[in-house]
């Protein structure tokens, strides 16, 4: 062995990670440079992925059913907050105060409170990052990410620079400014400086070091067009071999120069171009013959398959299985139904649990302003000698319901009684809050007691049809209560004087 193949030898047992390792099919492995997501995407890029994504949401119905899903099941109706403090009644008209603002929150009046948590959910997909102004009015303002940035003549390219693609950083890295200005004809414009107490910037993290959000289906544009484009092929060639379509051949080429020669507007009539109508028979020209144009088998059964894998990509990065994606759930068996919804549900609780520290800045601020406006009353320090935390709640999210609802309906019943569950968390699969479930049973019961006593009931029970149709107890008990073995070991003077 050459001494040149033993140091050959020798480097492939020292360099160990096959990852880095660069062959014919995989030269450029390894050789891109280290840069920030603001550099990687940059303003000009970021525009024309927005621009993809947003004609995605237009047109394609999966990329649609993908929006949807979004909302419907992180949000549904709402995340909504329960105070925890220690005090019922300072919790109580926190409760009546954000009731009345989050039915009108944002500046434009259209919008409640849960539709603006269903935009800024779905600003992460086609957007990366959503910006939320807190007004001095009290109220919200939604800034898409495509209005975030600098105008066209001030677009900064270097890592070293503070301001990153909008969002101005200090040295430790902490936002300071943001940059907002107005989508002109395509272009930023009207750019102006919003300091960051005012502003709150949401996205899905990547890496420690990104200012900037990335839209979640960056990854899957590819595969999206992909699968358009073979749709588009395929239905071409249904059409194709949906329809009879024939070619006359001529054996005298020098026709075909005269025809050439018609004018473009003759030439369905006198030209090349003609009608066959049914029932009816063409005589053909000496020397011509009659071939059918057919697709060769297409459209290819197969591709369906091709489609599935690459939309089922998509569903893994975005965490959407593809059978809740197109409505096939039920395709599969039952177990294997419920592995799904176990499965989309963790991605959609996962999304729920990093939405809600956003939640918590925009309470606090509202808690905030109603106690420097006076519409809230700190309650005294002497109440709560370990101090009074007027911030604290707890965000109630919308649940799932199960596939099997019987069994959903026992697990809730003994979840509840173990105190595992509280009456909120079954409340939420509805759409409710365990205060207007309880108020409704109230005045059902209401109801109920003056129906009673207007049609003569003994007791308004009835209504409800409250009976026991089963019993925990010996047959003979139920009979007779003379036939248990206790009555029966007693003496007759004793049953008598029990009688």
């Amino acid at each position: 062995m050459k001494l040149t193949d033993r140091i050959k030898g020798a480097a492939q047992i020292l360099f160990g990670y096959d990852a880095v390792k660069n062959t014919r099919r995989r030269r450029s492995r390894g050789l891109e440079p280290l840069r920030s997501e603001e550099i990687e995407l940059n303003s000009v890029d970021r525009a024309r992925l927005i621009s993809t994504l947003m004609n995605f949401k237009r047109n394609n119905p999966v990329v649609k059913a993908i929006s949807r899903m979004k909302k419907a099941d992180v949000i549904g109706n709402g995340i909504v907050p329960q105070p925890q403090t220690l005090d019922d009644n300072f919790s109580e008209d926190i409760t009546r105060l954000w009731t009345h603002w989050a039915t009108e929150c944002e500046v434009t009046g259209t919008m409640d409170f849960t539709a603006v948590q269903k935009e800024i959910i779905d600003s992460t997909l086609f957007q990366g990052d959503i910006g939320i102004l807190k007004t001095r009015g009290g109220k919200l303002q939604l800034i898409e990410g495509q209005r975030i940035g600098n105008a066209w003549d001030k677009v900064q390219w270097t890592e070293n620079n503070p301001d990153k693609n909008g969002v101005v950083v200090n040295k430790a890295g902490r936002p300071v400014l943001y940059k907002v200005g107005e989508r002109l004809n395509g272009s930023l414009q009207n750019v102006r400086d919003i300091p960051a107490r005012d502003m709150l910037l949401y996205y899905k993290r990547i890496r420690p070091s990104q200012w900037r959000g990335v839209p979640e289906l960056a990854s899957c544009v590819n595969a999206l067009q992909d699968v358009d484009e073979y749709e588009d092929i395929e239905m071409i060639s249904a059409k194709v071999a949906a329809s009879l379509s024939a070619v006359v051949k001529r054996e005298n080429h020098s026709q075909f120069e005269i025809v050439d020669r018609i004018a473009a507007d003759e030439q369905d009539t006198t030209g090349r171009l003609q009608r066959f109508e049914p029932g009816q028979f063409h005589y053909l020209e000496p020397g011509e013959s009659v071939e059918t144009i057919s697709a060769n088998g297409r459209p290819n059964v197969d591709g369906i398959d091709w489609c599935m894998y690459r939309l089922r990509q998509v569903g893994a990065a975005i965490g959407v299985p593809v059978e809740m994606i197109l409505a096939t759930i039920g395709a599969t068996s039952f177990s294997a139904s419920q592995g799904l919804v176990l499965l989309y549900q963790g991605a959609i609780e996962e999304e729920q649990r990093a939405f809600i520290p956003t939640l918590n800045k925009i309470y606090k601020w509202r808690i905030q302003k109603w106690l420097l406006n006076g519409e809230l009353e700190m309650p005294s320090e002497s109440k709560f000698p370990y101090g009074f935390d007027p911030f604290k709640v707890r965000w109630q999210p919308p649940a799932f319901r199960w596939i099997n609802r019987a069994q959903q309906v026992q697990a809730d019943a003994k979840y509840l009684q173990m105190g595992a569950q509280s009456l909120d968390d079954i409340a939420s699969q509805f759409g409710y809050t365990a205060e207007s479930v309880l108020r409704r049973k109230a005045q059902n019961i209401v109801v109920a007691k003056r129906l009673a006593e207007e049609y003569g009931l003994d007791n308004y029970l009835a209504l409800f049809n409250q009976f026991n149709v089963n019993a925990s107890a010996n047959f003979a008990d139920i009979l007779d209560p003379d036939l248990t073995p206790e009555a029966q070991a007693q003496p007759a003077a004793a049953k008598e004087t029990t009688s």
